[in-house]
């Protein structure tokens, strides 16, 4: 058995060889923290049957899929890092064809966000550690992604996640993380949505005002696309991993506003309240008490609200936003929710790419790629 705990907090996390739990919590909540830990260098301690895990640092028996996948790549191609992984002890090579397909032998840095996110997971479980830690494992991913991912992620596996949806039906229990502690529930309780509301956590459906399009805001070809934006409409580039959404982004950007997948590449300023400059907007996306704090000391959900929150503040006509709900908790998806509403109540238009299904109610037209 796995036992997670922290002096710092009430509870613990018990994990069993048979067994996939969820660990959920709100932005800020302590789950990337949790899942750091495992580096020996964070407040939560690990015992695997009895034994304290960083006395050995034995990570064929725990390993972990870090939130940032850049961060535990070796090699530039997932073929190369197998081969310096099989030196070692036996590499499962039929689950790396399986995950990458045609991208097996691609330069890391040349993938789409969501295939580094499947690089890093197949990393991982190739070398099938007892007991896995996966932080956001979903996050990026498209519908048939996601599929692959859960058909591989195996028993005693320790899974934080945001999007409550795709985790419920996969899981055999569930922790809440909070600062109150460690808190944990049945896996009915994943199907309340008065719960999932209450406590910051996803899986709730959204409330949807539809209003009538205004003037055309935006008409540009871009290849062989027309894009075309107007007063009042929330356009969503939708498509999988790879198809070119972050890139027609790219192409739009100087006519449009747009907040792209990495978060710390696009903050600027000392304090949140540097980046978003309006008080009322402070209030909206919850950051009056973040206001002083270093935008980049702040959660990766935490990090792409206050980018929100700027390109709302930046009176541009038209905001992009590149998977704007990647890291973001239930809270974050409500404020996003009302960020469209108030946008669309000032005539402005919003292009949206996104694999997300919690937020694809807010869609007026599509463009699947």
């Amino acid at each position: 058995m796995l036992v997670i705990s922290s002096s710092n907090l009430r509870g613990r996390i018990e994990l069993n060889p048979g067994e996939r739990v969820a660990l959920l919590g709100r932005n800020g909540s302590g789950k990337s923290t949790l899942i750091n830990s495992v580096t020996c260098e964070g407040p939560f301690d690990f015992h695997v049957d009895g034994r304290e895990f960083c006395d050995t640092r034995d990570y064929s028996l725990i390993s972990a899929v870090f939130q940032e996948p850049s961060s535990q790549i070796l090699a530039r191609t997932l073929e190369d890092e197998l081969k310096i992984m099989a030196r070692f002890h036996e590499v499962d090579f039929e689950l790396a064809r399986k995950l990458m397909g045609p991208y097996l032998k691609t330069d890391f840095f040349r993938l789409s966000d969501g295939y580094r996110k499947r690089y890093v997971i197949t990393s991982v479980l190739a070398s099938k550690p007892r007991y896995v830690l996966l932080d956001e494992p979903f996050s990026n991913l498209d519908e048939n992604a996601i599929r692959l991912v859960k058909e591989v992620i195996p028993q005693g596996s320790l899974i934080a996640e945001h999007r409550t949806r795709e985790v419920r039906d996969m899981v055999d229990r569930a922790y809440l993380l909070s600062r109150d502690g460690i808190l944990e529930l049945s896996k009915e309780t994943l199907w309340d949505e008065s719960f999932l509301r209450n406590h910051g956590l996803r899986g709730f459906k959204l409330k949807v005002e539809r209003v009538e399009h205004g003037n055309t805001l935006l008409d540009v070809g871009v290849g062989s696309l027309r894009v075309k934006v107007r007063e009042g409409e929330v356009l969503c580039l939708t498509g999988p991993n790879g198809s070119g959404k972050t890139s027609l982004l790219k192409k739009l950007s100087g006519k449009v506003y747009v907040i792209f997948q990495n978060p710390d590449l696009q903050l600027f300023e000392d304090t949140v309240w540097g980046e978003v400059k309006r008080d009322d907007v402070m209030e909206l996306f919850n950051l009056k008490e973040l206001r002083d704090r270093s935008p980049f000391a702040l959660s990766m959900g935490e990090k792409m609200r206050v980018l929100i929150a700027s390109a709302f503040s930046s009176g541009f006509r038209v905001i992009g936003l590149d998977e704007p709900t990647a890291a973001m908790d239930g809270y974050g998806i409500q404020s996003l929710a009302e960020m469209i509403s108030i946008l669309k109540e000032e005539k402005r238009g919003i292009i949206m790419a996104t694999h997300d299904d919690d937020v694809l109610t807010l869609c007026d037209s599509r463009i699947d790629l």
